[in-house]
Order: C-alpha cells, then sequence, then structure tokens
C-alpha cells in the first residue's frame, strides 16, 4: 500500500484562508469546493451510467475526494459564519472613531 498516495492525500487535506480575507471572500470559496465536488459527483454519474459499477479502489478514491472538498466547502462556510460574528461584536462593542461613548 503506498502511504502517501492518493487514499491518503484526501483524507489529510486542509484548508487555511487567508487571514485577512473577509467574510464575502471565504464564501466565494466555499461556493467553489462545493462546486467542485458537484462536478465530481456529476462525472461519476456518467461513468457508473456508461460502465456500470466502477473499479472499488477508484470508486473509493473518488468519493474520498468529493468528500475532501465537502469539507474544505464547510470549513470556508464555518470561518466565514465566525468572521461575520467578530465584526457583529466589534461593531456592537468598539466605538467609531471620533465619537465618544454616552454614560
Amino acid at each position: 500500500m503506498n502511504l502517501f498516495g492518493e487514499p491518503w492525500t484526501t483524507r489529510h487535506t486542509r484548508y487555511f484562508s487567508d487571514p485577512d480575507a473577509g467574510a464575502e471572500a471565504l464564501l466565494n470559496d466555499a461556493t467553489e469546493w462545493l462546486h467542485y465536488a458537484h462536478n465530481n459527483i456529476r462525472i461519476l454519474t456518467e461513468l457508473v451510467h456508461e460502465r456500470g459499477i466502477p473499479d472499488a479502489r477508484r470508486l473509493t478514491v473518488m468519493l474520498e475526494g468529493i468528500a475532501a472538498f465537502i469539507e474544505m466547502g464547510k470549513r470556508c462556510a464555518a470561518q466565514a459564519h465566525g468572521r461575520l460574528q467578530l465584526e457583529k461584536v466589534r461593531a456592537t462593542w468598539m466605538p467609531v472613531e471620533g465619537h465618544v461613548p454616552q454614560p
């Protein structure tokens, strides 16, 4: 078994976003990852339709890859949610520049 082959790669994927990326950029990334997953599912569907059941080894690799795309999209969406919450808290608790809070 090849330890660092395709199955290892798909199980050990990580998504690292730009620390300065805003929520909108992260949501765009999430949409892109989910689009990759969607397209791979469509390709897999076409393969099964044309050739029947594919090789079990290749099928598991492809399904693990699709799961990795979905996981990365999920992480992007979670980070976007966190950034939106942080922006909301900062807007509520941080005084606007030049504005003095009233007691």
